[in-house]
C-alpha cells in the first residue's frame, strides 16, 4: 500500500523502513553526487554575479493557500489560466532561488566551502539560471516547456537537505567553534523558502491533470483523521521493525472536521511527531510490555484555527533538552547519524535531528504553529496549530 499522501516531492524526508513492500524502494534514490550536480557556470561570471545579487535584493510575493485555491478553482484546467500562472512562477521563482543563493553563501564558520554545500549552491545557481534562460511564456508550447522545466528541477533537488544535513555534521565533526553555534536561524529561512518553492511549482504542476477532491495538491475537504490514520499506520510499521512492537493511536475529538489544506504538509508534521512518541513510549516502558500506554491525538475545531494535541507517556524531556528540540542536528535519539552514514543507510527511527525543525516550518508555512511542552518522568505534548480559513499568506 502506498499512501495517497505522500507524493515524490514530500516523502523524500520521510524515513525509508526496511519494508519496501509499503515504502519507495531505498535503492532508487539518488546519491548526492548524483542529485547536486555541479552546473556549468554563465560564461560570464560577473555578470551572473550581479544579477544573482540584483534578483536576491528584490522582495518575494507571498501568496495565500485560500489564493492559490480559488486561482486554481477557476482555472478549470484553461490554457490561458496556465499560461498566467507559469508568466507569475517566471518572474517569482528566480527571485525566491537568489534569495537561497545568497543565504547559503552567507552561512558561518565556513560551511559554503563544504563540498556538499558547495553542491547545493551550484544547483540553486544553476536552477536560477535555467529559469532566467527560459524565454517568458506568451503561449501554450511556452508553458508546456515551462512546466517540464519545473518538474526537473524539483527531481534535481530532491536530496537537498540530505547535502545540506551531511555538510553541517561534517563541519561539527572538525571544527569544534561550528557545535556551540546555532544555525537555527539561518535553516529555517533557507528551509522556508525550500518548501515555498516546492509548493509553487508542485501546485502549478499538478493543476494539469484532475485529481478528485483536489486543486493541484492541495485537497479541498483535507480530513485530519485520514491523514493521521495514514501517518500512524506509517509510524507503526517503522517503530515495529526497529523495535518489534508499537503502541497503539487513539483519536478523539472532532473526527469529521475536513479544512482545505495540503494533506502532504500535515502528513509531514504527523509522521514525525507519532515516529517520535512511538520511539519514546517504547524506549521508556521497555519493548518487552505488551499493553503500552496508548499514544492520543486530539483534533479540535476553533473559529479561525484548527488544533491537534498529540500526548504520548514516553518519559517526557529534560528543560534543557526542550530548550534544544528546535535545533537542527540536535535529537533525543541515544544514537545519532554521522556524515559518513548518510547517504548508504536505512534511515532510522530517529537520530537524523531535522524531524522537529522542518515540522514546525511546515505547520507555521500558511500562517499556523507547533509547540511542545514536556513533564520529565512522564511524557510529552504537541500542539499543531493550522489556519482554517488559508487567508495567512506564506510566512517567508
Amino acid at each position: 500500500k502506498m499512501s495517497m499522501f505522500k507524493p515524490a516531492s514530500v516523502r523524500t524526508y520521510a524515513p525509508t523502513p526496511r519494508s519496501n513492500q509499503h515504502y519507495p524502494n531505498r535503492h532508487q534514490r539518488r546519491s548526492i553526487s548524483t542529485a547536486v550536480p555541479l552546473p556549468i557556470r554563465p560564461p560570464n561570471v560577473e555578470r551572473s554575479n550581479s544579477e544573482l545579487l540584483f534578483y536576491s535584493l528584490k522582495p518575494v510575493s507571498p501568496v495565500a493557500l485560500r489564493e492559490l485555491l480559488e486561482f486554481g478553482s477557476t482555472s478549470d484546467h484553461s490554457p490561458y489560466t496556465q499560461l498566467l500562472a507559469a508568466q507569475f512562477l517566471h518572474h517569482e521563482l528566480p527571485i525566491r532561488l537568489a534569495h537561497m543563493v545568497r543565504d547559503l553563501k552567507r552561512l558561518p564558520h565556513g560551511l559554503p566551502d563544504m563540498k556538499s554545500i558547495r553542491g547545493v549552491i551550484h544547483l540553486y545557481e544553476q536552477s536560477f539560471w535555467r529559469l532566467r534562460e527560459l524565454p517568458y511564456p506568451k503561449s501554450s508550447q511556452d508553458e508546456a516547456a515551462f512546466t517540464e522545466l519545473l518538474q526537473d528541477i524539483i527531481d534535481k533537488h530532491t536530496n537537498v537537505q540530505i547535502a545540506i544535513s551531511q555538510g553541517i555534521k561534517q563541519l561539527m565533526e572538525t571544527k569544534a567553534a561550528a557545535n556551540v553555534f546555532d544555525f537555527s536561524e539561518l535553516l529555517d529561512r533557507f528551509y522556508m523558502s525550500r518548501i515555498s518553492i516546492r509548493m509553487l511549482m508542485s501546485q502549478h504542476i499538478a493543476l494539469h491533470s484532475k485529481r478528485e477532491g483536489y486543486i493541484g495538491i492541495i485537497q479541498k475537504e483535507c480530513r485530519i483523521l485520514e491523514v493521521a490514520e495514514d501517518a500512524a499506520e506509517d509510524a507503526s510499521r517503522l517503530c515495529q521493525d526497529q523495535y518489534g512492537v508499537a503502541p497503539a493511536l487513539e483519536i478523539l475529538g472532532k473526527k469529521d472536521l475536513t479544512f482545505p489544506y495540503v494533506p502532504q504538509h500535515l502528513y509531514y508534521v504527523l509522521f514525525e511527531l507519532l515516529k517520535n512518541s512511538m520511539r519514546a513510549v517504547v524506549e521508556y516502558h521497555g519493548n518487552h510490555l505488551l499493553d503500552l500506554p496508548k499514544v492520543e491525538l486530539i483534533i479540535a475545531e476553533g473559529d479561525k484555527d484548527v488544533a491537534i494535541k498529540l500526548s504520548d507517556r514516553g518519559g517526557g524531556i529534560t528543560r534543557p533538552g526542550v530548550k534544544n528540540i528546535w535545533t537542527y542536528s540536535y535529537t533525543t535519539a541515544p544514537h545519532t547519524i554521522s556524515s559518513e552514514d548518510m547517504l548508504d543507510m536505512v534511515p532510522p527511527m530517529a537520530g537524523f535531528g531535522y524531524g522537529l525543525p522542518l515540522s514546525r516550518l511546515y505547520a507555521r508555512y500558511f500562517g499556523g504553529d507547533l509547540e511542545v511542552m514536556s513533564m520529565d518522568g512522564f511524557g510529552t505534548d504537541a500542539y499543531i496549530h493550522l489556519s482554517k480559513l488559508g487567508d495567512i499568506n506564506e510566512q517567508l
